[in-house]
């Protein structure tokens, strides 16, 4: 299913072509992946806590061991692969939902609207992102995410909802990889 989608990807328009999710000015957009830029996506986040009476959900999203996939698989098999996860969080996520690349193999989801006690349902997104990962083609690196989300509010940082959601990110990576945890000093 991984291998189809990055087959139709290949073939249909180049990412930053398409029109998926929130759309983004071409110098907002990851030339890679389609989704926004670093900068793009934290204007979003940072607009959306500079609102009134807005709630939303941080997520950090790394992909487990993409250093061994490039080396083993080549990096053009490697870039499919960031074009892939841009697209199944893309298809995972809500369409207003701000999804950007933040570094070679870290993604970042701001999921404004969602309230503290609604936010262990990211966890479960994470899960059915990572399936779908998980049920690879053959010819395909299996390919797995870690997580780390932290809930804010009006009036907070992204700085600080950034340090929140990477702490618990990296908590995932030593726990073994391949899961989601949420930053719950605060909730």
């Amino acid at each position: 299913m991984v291998l189809n989608i990055l087959r139709s990807r290949q073939t249909a328009k180049k990412p930053q072509e398409r029109n998926v999710g929130r759309v983004y000015r071409s110098g907002e957009r990851d030339a890679l992946t389609g989704v926004a830029n670093q900068d793009a996506f934290r204007q979003i986040v940072e607009r959306a806590l500079a609102g009134d009476q807005i709630q939303g959900c941080l997520i950090l999203v790394d992909v487990d061991r993409m250093q061994e996939i490039n080396e083993q698989f080549g990096s053009k098999t490697g870039d499919g692969v960031l074009r892939t996860i841009a697209a199944v969080l893309q298809e995972n996520f809500r369409c207003g939902d701000g999804i950007g690349r933040l570094e070679e193999d870290t993604f970042g989801v701001w999921v404004e609207g969602l309230s503290a006690d609604r936010v262990s349902g990211i966890r479960r997104r994470i899960a059915v992102v990572n399936d779908k990962l998980m049920r690879g083609e053959p010819d395909f690196p299996m390919v797995t995410l870690s997580a780390g989300a932290a809930w804010g509010e009006s009036g907070e940082s992204y700085e600080e909802l950034y340090k929140q959601a990477q702490k618990v990110l990296h908590r995932v990576k030593e726990d073994g990889r391949c899961g989601c945890e949420i930053y719950t000093n605060r909730i």
